[in-house]
């Protein structure tokens, strides 16, 4: 009997189509400025550096002074599909090895990559095209020696051209380039107000501001835990609909969460957050509605393992089956609740004396609910949410009588989940005072 082998290997065409497919080209970007980021925290550097951005109908290109890449890892690991596990101990967020290579074979078809450690400089130069049509061999040749780094901290950048229809087109939208800058500003506020510059074609980026609003009559809910490797931080409180608040901040409503520094979640206010029970279920919260609108939210995970982080793949969203998904999902519901049984309080038809309370203070001339900017490191211990609490007065009360088409009410009786007309009548007078007064 002859034996023979049958080739089951994959062609290159087909893993590529496989790799980019399910990622869009903004978070294919964010991946690139992951990689340098993480290349940062690595070599653990205190001083300030810089990642530039050139994005245009031509070209990408995304230069880092983050350390470089080391011949050996170059050669053994950054081109490879699938990571070697590392030693854990540093708060990074590359996790399977293919954030990198997805990103570039995203973008084009010609890819230059050239770095400089300080000990070594390497070049790659591929043309994807070329390189794919050999099945048999899934190497890529560079070209390496060792040259002085002259004046010049150790560095990385990637070039790519011949770009696909879809990146060119996009690289070309003023639209798309504007949205990419703000998702840059807001995903990396942390780390470009600490340790990093980012520029997008040659235009320095502020980033946004993270801040609390708290005074002497409102207090944040903050509680501070540590589980199976994460350290987590969970601040929750009250944003004023009166006062002084920040330009150019993060918080708009619901819940803004990070993961090693990176903002993975921003006003999010759907199931992945927990809005998805009623009123009187304790263990979730209730589905958003307006009324929350004052709500924010803010969780803070920091892991040296970044598999211990309930992240999707692409970084855009939560993993719901990692394993550390639900606890740390119980902790904000816990540090939120407070608020919320609040706010439920303050805008139900027996809310007049919170109202009151609210007004009392407003009228009072030494008394002004500020947005005030803090760090989050000062946040180091629990703290119990705090609300006004002085005597109310009773309101006079009026009553509201009018008609309108049965059909009509019965259909917004509906929308509002509402139990009687009388009930459409205030959920509707609620609604017009929340969002337009």
């Amino acid at each position: 009997m002859h034996f023979d082998k049958i080739k089951a290997n994959p062609t290159k065409r087909l893993f590529i189509n496989i790799l980019t497919q399910d990622v869009l080209l903004k978070p294919a970007i964010l991946d690139l400025i992951d990689n340098s980021i993480d290349s940062y925290t690595r070599k653990k550097f205190q001083d300030r550096r810089k990642i530039e951005i050139i994005a245009n109908v031509n070209e990408f290109s995304i230069f880092d002074d983050c350390g470089g890449i080391a011949l050996d890892i170059l050669k053994e690991q950054v081109f490879r599909f699938g990571s070697k596990v590392d030693k854990l101990d540093n708060p990074t967020l590359g996790m399977y090895g293919i954030g990198l290579k997805r990103s570039i074979f995203k973008l084009g078809k010609k890819i230059k990559l050239e770095t400089h450690d300080g000990v070594d400089y390497s070049l790659m130069d591929l043309n994807v095209t070329e390189w794919e049509k050999d099945d048999n061999s899934w190497e890529i040749p560079f070209e390496t020696e060792k040259i002085d780094l002259v004046d010049q901290k150790a560095y990385t950048k990637i070039s790519v051209s011949e770009l696909t229809s879809e990146t060119s087109n996009k690289l070309n939208s003023d639209v798309f380039i504007n949205d990419l800058i703000e998702t840059i500003k807001r995903s990396y506020c942390l780390i470009m107000k600490d340790n990093i510059d980012i520029y997008i074609n040659n235009n320095k980026l502020v980033p946004l501001e993270l801040y609390v609003s708290q005074d002497d009559n409102y207090k944040p809910s903050v509680i501070l835990d540590n589980y199976d490797g994460i350290s987590i931080r969970v601040i929750c409180f009250i944003e004023p609909s009166k006062g002084t608040r920040l330009k150019n901040a993060i918080n708009e409503r619901g819940w803004n969460l990070f993961c090693n520094n990176r903002l993975i979640l921003a006003n999010d206010i759907s199931e992945l957050t927990g809005w998805k029970g009623s009123k009187d279920d304790m263990t979730s919260l209730p589905k958003y509605h307006s009324l929350f609108n004052e709500f924010r939210g803010m969780v803070f995970l920091i892991a040296n393992n970044p598999f211990k982080l309930p992240l999707n793949t692409s970084k855009t969203g939560l993993n719901t089956e990692n394993e550390n998904y639900h606890y740390i999902l119980n902790l904000m519901v816990k540090a939120a609740r407070p608020i919320i049984d609040y706010i439920y309080e303050k805008n139900s038809k027996e809310s007049e004396e919170i109202q009151v309370i609210e007004q009392q203070i407003a009228d009072k001339d030494d008394v002004t609910f500020i947005a005030k900017p803090i760090d989050i490191i000062n946040f180091n211990s629990n703290v119990v949410f705090k609300a006004p609490d002085v005597k109310a007065k009773a309101i006079p009360k009026a009553t509201i009588t009018y008609s309108k088409d049965k059909k009509l009410v019965e259909t917004l009786m509906d929308k509002l989940n509402a139990g009687s007309y009388k009930e459409v009548g205030e959920k509707t007078f609620d609604y017009y005072m929340l969002n337009e007064m």
